[in-house]
């Protein structure tokens, strides 16, 4: 088990570093000149091409880009994230107080998806070639054709224009108001939720059904256990490891779907800062969260891994 969790760090490692370097270079081929163009949209009468010119210098931008990486690689593993060129405000600062808000919008995401998902696709297993899975599988296939974006919209139209049940959009902290706080965030968490249920659903139902035709699942049914013993404890624990495989990558999917999400709703979290700092070429806010972004994923592919390999021995042994 060390030497299988050892080769799947390792691994995560090498694509990490791959990931920086990428980032970094990426972020610095994005077109325009972000100082001039804000020095020159301030209609001032100072010398737009020397004062951005100071700016740069000022950022460290004057120097060569293989020395750039260094000093912004060093600062960020010490925990200087840079200073965001658009706000003026420590990065890391910024990073911390909306990753809670996403967090908070992930706990939502993740009810809806686990509540639906899982249940949903366990009943279409049990109920196969009836008119309950086609009811199921219906639904599924809808939630995944459906864009986010326009279930977002349609959903702010509906539940906060004609029935004002929820806030069109915008957040309200935990700490100040619980119950504002639920209400802020279940449009959003639904909106994604029910996206991701419906590919759970799917996987859950497969599973369910390749362990139901094995021999000892038939060998539980005719030694007469219920039905539920037999569901419960025979087939749903072999049935969770493709259940874990895809929860990984649905969070994966997860954390880009917020980027939209949090945009139409307004909600002050990674992804609207990730496109605020897209629209105004604010690199050292992209780069943060793009490189946090990545080790997160790393990280879920690895424990996804671990995870795996306890459930199944025989992944461990290869």
């Amino acid at each position: 088990m060390v030497k299988f969790l050892a080769n799947r760090i390792l691994n995560g490692l090498i694509v990490l570093a791959i990931v920086v370097v990428l980032t970094f270079v990426f972020t610095r081929l994005l077109p325009g000149d972000v100082f001039l163009a804000q020095i020159q949209a301030m209609e001032t009468d100072v010398d737009a091409k020397e004062t951005a010119k100071n700016l740069k210098a000022y950022y460290g931008l004057d120097k060569p880009v293989a020395l750039q990486f260094v000093n912004w690689a060093s600062n960020f593993v010490q925990g200087d994230w840079g200073e965001s060129i658009q706000r003026g405000e420590d990065v890391l600062e910024m990073f911390k107080s909306r990753f809670r808000v996403t967090m908070e919008l992930f706990v939502h995401v993740n009810l809806w998806m686990f509540c639906i998902g899982i249940p949903a696709g366990i009943i279409s297993a049990l109920k196969r070639n009836t008119h309950i899975d086609t009811i199921v599988t219906t639904g599924a296939l809808i939630s995944l054709a459906i864009p986010v974006f326009w279930l977002a919209i349609v959903m702010i139209y509906v539940f906060a224009v004609i029935f004002p049940i929820f806030p069109p959009f915008g957040y309200v902290s935990f700490d100040k108001d619980p119950v504002g706080n639920l209400l802020s965030l279940a449009m959003p968490g639904f909106v994604i939720g029910t996206a991701l249920a419906g590919v759970m659903t799917r996987y859950v139902r497969s599973g369910m059904l390749e362990v139901l035709r094995q021999d000892y699942v038939r060998t539980a049914r005719a030694k007469g256990l219920p039905e539920r013993a037999v569901i419960i404890v025979h087939a749903l624990k072999p049935s969770l490891i493709p259940i874990v495989t895809i929860t990984g990558l649905l969070w994966i999917l997860l954390i880009s779907g917020t980027v939209f999400v949090e945009d139409v709703f307004a909600i002050p979290g990674l992804g609207q800062m990730f496109v605020y700092g897209i629209i105004g070429r604010d690199f050292p806010v992209v780069q943060a969260i793009l490189v946090v972004n990545s080790i997160i994923i790393l990280s879920l592919n690895v424990v996804v891994d671990i995870v795996y390999g306890l459930l199944d021995p025989r992944i461990r042994i290869q």
